[in-house]
């Protein structure tokens, strides 16, 4: 009897440890937000650190927030999050997500940069990706399994 209950306590504790985590998802960093974001409309570009544009007023007036979906697969598929972010703020990626979105959507009306280091530094390429579109998969930019950190205006 003992033993089997030694044996139904280590099952739990295993189980339990196997249990997704509560911790967010996207959480905000300190991060110093660069004086110039690339401004593009239309389709996602990948740009690389110094091929930046001076950002427009309109481009840094505070908005309403919003919700990023992201994907573990392409193609919409597997697990799925809506992140709610707030604009001109940098998340970093968390919960088991960190290097490991292969879609992801961005609502109309808005724009996000998504970086492969933390603390939306621009010190690698960047992953533009202006509102109204959906990224089915991320190899195209080669930003599959790579973001970490994303910043929306």
């Amino acid at each position: 009897m003992k033993y089997s209950a030694i044996v139904s306590i280590a099952e739990l504790f295993f189980l339990a440890s196997a249990a997704p985590t509560q911790s967010p998802s996207n959480f905000e960093v300190a991060a110093i937000i660069p004086d110039h974001f690339p401004s593009i409309h239309g389709t996602p570009q990948l740009v690389k650190a110094g091929d930046i544009v001076p950002l427009s007023k309109r481009s840094i007036e505070k908005r309403a927030g919003l919700y990023v979906d992201i994907w573990i697969h392409p193609n919409q598929v597997g697990r799925h999050e809506a992140l709610w972010t707030e604009t001109q703020r940098c998340y970093g990626i968390g919960n088991g997500w960190n290097d490991e979105i292969s879609s992801l959507s961005v609502p109309n009306g808005f724009g996000c940069t998504f970086f492969r280091d933390g603390g939306c530094s621009d010190r690698d390429e960047w992953l533009i990706v202006p509102g109204g579109n959906y990224i089915p998969d991320l190899t195209r930019w080669n930003f599959d399994n790579k973001i970490s950190s994303y910043i929306c205006y």
